[in-house]
Formats: structure tokens, C-alpha cells, sequence
């Protein structure tokens, strides 16, 4: 595999990687910090209080985005591995929803430790699972770079890895000769 590919394949396995892993644990992380702020202007807040929930915001923040790039490593790598023995891009979609089941788990560890394992955020984590095996599987084809579904994985500029030649002033396009 060409090095363009894989850094192609990393990069779109780690933004579908952030787009799992986000969702499920930003509010979360939006909830802490606004209990904090609320703790920390409050007439007779608790500053200790304020200064844990501050934590917790940054633990659930930092984590989301650091599990969300391991997932995406995982995603990517597992998707290339399995791109050189799947032809269809069904089995790509397979792949990935097998893979993004297995590695959602790493949510539950950051909401566990951001929350003191507190229920309510632990069971819509929970629910948040399937779903997020979901968008997984449907990015599957497109991590592995066999179809353009999804345009946002895609760069818009010139192809990565290449660089465009110079322009210079004056230079006009080349026109064909027509053969007469």
C-alpha cells in the first residue's frame, strides 16, 4: 500500500473515530464544566466542589478525544487489513461495525473515571453503543478508501501526498496540436 494511502486511510479512520467517540461523552464533559462555573460563582460555592467537577470536564474532554483516536487507529487499521481479503464493499461495512463494537467499550472506561461511574451518563452511554457500531459500519467502505459516500472523509485540495507544480507568471496552458 502506497504511503499517500495509508496516511489517507489514518486520517479518515480518526475523524469517523472522533465522530464515535464524541457525541457520546462531550455532553457530559459540557455538563461538568457548567456545574463547575455555576459552583464557582455562586454566592457560597463549594470551590473544592467546583475545582472536581472542573476535573472531571477536563477528564471527560481529553478522553473522549484520545479514545476517539485510538478508535480511529483501530478502525483504520483493522479496515486495511480486512480491505486486502474482502472484495465487496459489504464485507468493508461488516468489518467495521464488527470493529466499532469492539472498540466503543473504550467510552465506557472515560465516562466511568469522568464520572464516578455515575449511572444515568453510564446507561446513555450504553444506548449511544449500537448506534455509534452504526456509524461504524457505514464508514466502513469509505475508510477503506473503496467508495466516496461520505464527502466530508474526502479532501477537497489536491491529492495528499502530491504536491501541485509551481505556477509561474506568464506561462500559458499547453493547447493540443490538432493533426490536420
Amino acid at each position: 500500500m502506497e504511503r499517500a494511502d495509508r496516511r489517507g486511510i489514518v486520517g479518515r479512520g480518526v475523524r469517523v473515530g472522533l465522530l464515535m467517540a464524541c457525541p457520546a461523552v462531550l455532553p457530559w464533559a459540557a455538563l461538568a464544566l457548567g456545574v463547575a462555573l455555576v459552583e464557582f460563582l455562586r454566592p457560597g460555592g463549594d470551590t473544592r466542589l467546583a475545582a472536581r467537577d472542573l476535573r472531571y470536564g477536563g477528564l471527560l474532554t481529553g478522553g473522549s478525544l484520545l479514545a476517539g483516536v485510538l478508535t480511529g487507529l483501530i478502525l483504520a487499521g483493522g479496515l486495511a487489513l480486512a480491505s486486502r481479503v474482502v472484495t465487496r464493499p459489504w464485507g468493508l461495512t461488516l468489518a467495521g461495525a464488527l470493529l466499532g463494537a469492539l472498540v466503543f467499550p473504550a467510552e465506557f472506561v472515560v465516562v466511568a473515571i469522568g464520572t464516578d461511574g455515575a449511572v444515568a451518563q453510564l446507561g446513555t452511554t450504553f444506548l449511544a453503543w449500537p448506534v455509534m457500531t452504526a456509524v461504524a459500519a457505514a464508514h466502513g467502505s469509505d475508510i477503506a478508501g473503496r467508495t466516496r459516500r461520505r464527502s466530508w472523509l474526502w479532501p477537497t485540495g489536491p491529492a495528499q501526498g502530491r504536491r501541485s507544480a509551481p505556477v509561474t507568471a506568464g506561462a500559458a496552458p499547453e493547447r493540443p496540436h490538432r493533426a490536420s
